[in-house]
Formats: C-alpha cells, structure tokens, sequence
C-alpha cells in the first residue's frame, strides 16, 4: 500500500477531510464523542492553526484520492501559542457557546479530572528546552490505515525538513505503553514518562502514560 500512496503538504481542499479525520480517531483511534462533545471545537484546536498559519509544514497522506493520514509541525511555539489563545480559541468557544455544547456532562468531567490532574501536577513533565527543540509535532492516521507503512513515509518527509534546516523537535503523546518504538527507529529519545491515573478514570483506559520524546537537530 506504502507504494501506492502520495506523500504532499495540505491543500485547502483537504481541510475538512483533516477536521473529520480528527474528529473520528481522537478517542485511541475512535470517535471523540465518548469524552468530548463538540467534534467541531476538537478539530478547531487540534488542526486549525497548522491548516491556517503552518500549512507548508502539514504532511498529508493521500490514498486513491483520500486523504488517510497526516503528520503537522509547528515551528515556532511562541507563534502558536499566539494565534491559538488570541484567534482560535475566542473564536472557536464561541461558536461552541452558540451550538450549547459547553453544558454537555462530558464537559463537566474534562474540566473535573483535568483540574484533578492539574493540582496532582501529574502531567509535569521534565521542560523542554524550546531554543534546542523549537518544533513540535502531531501525527494521526485513519482506521484501518495504520501499520502499512504510511506513518513511515509521512515521518521520513517530516525528517528530511527538520534536518535540512537543522532543527530540534519534540512532541508529546498518551498511550497505553510506557514507550513508543515507532519514533524511536528515528532517531527520537524518551525525555520523560508519567503514569496519568487521573486521566484512566476520567478516559476509561488503563494504565495511561504520558511521555514527551524528543530529536535533536542533526
């Protein structure tokens, strides 16, 4: 399958295929209305600032004319940081209050158990040092796409930028093993790890870690 599919940055013609791909693999792979109830608001806060301000740096995987997978680095925290707490978010909480999604108990138990978190301080990870690794990155893959090499190709494309313009990298990622070997085969480190039991009860999902990797500049 690998060979059949083409590797490109994003188009605007790709922008709802993006927003519903994220939508419907949020939850561990499946939708994410089992703990967030406004699918549109989810994809306002995960995509649109590569889709809008990044998009050179947004890796689309395109499968018989679909798009199956995507890879977005944002270059500059400082910038993204920006644009999302003074456009996205105000924008994006208030087409939410619009549609009455903000008094769903699904957001309730996201605040309660991220508020929980938060004073356990059981998601502080060891800081990165952002002038040494100033990318971060989010990749994710369509159901029944994952394992056929397609990730590869989009972190290989990924790769070849970062080390061209010699820049660090770090992301971070839950899942339910302490480690993630598909990174690591490129070059990408453990920094830290923390077991998020406040979040196995709020997700249903256990054990759950929380790791951040990074990928110094070559």
């Amino acid at each position: 399958m690998a060979e059949e599919v083409l590797i490109r940055t994003f188009k605007e013609q790709d922008r709802q295929a993006l927003r519903t791909l994220v939508a419907d693999t949020a939850y561990f792979g499946s939708p994410c209305e089992y703990f967030f109830p406004d699918r549109e608001l989810l994809a306002d806060l995960i995509m649109e600032y590569y889709m809008s301000y990044e998009p050179d740096h947004l890796w689309v995987a395109e499968y018989n004319t679909e798009v199956i997978g995507y890879l977005s680095a944002g270059t500059d925290e400082a910038r993204y940081s920006r644009h999302l707490l003074k456009d996205i978010i105000p924008q994006s909480l208030s087409k939410t209050l619009r549609r009455g999604h903000l008094w769903d108990k699904r957001t309730a138990r996201l605040i309660w158990f991220n508020l929980w978190a938060f004073l356990k301080a059981e998601a502080r990870l060891r800081k990165v040092d952002k002038k040494k690794f100033p990318v971060h990155i989010h990749q994710n893959m369509r159901d029944g796409f994952r394992g056929k090499g397609v990730g590869s190709l989009l972190v290989k494309n990924f790769i070849a930028f970062v080390d061209k313009e010699n820049l660090g990298v770090s992301f971070r990622a839950l899942r339910q093993q302490d480690a993630f070997p598909f990174f690591e085969r490129y070059g990408f480190k453990r920094l830290d790890c923390r077991r998020m039991t406040t979040w196995e009860h709020w997700l249903g999902k256990s054990p759950l870690y929380l790791m951040e990797y990074i990928r110094e500049s070559s």
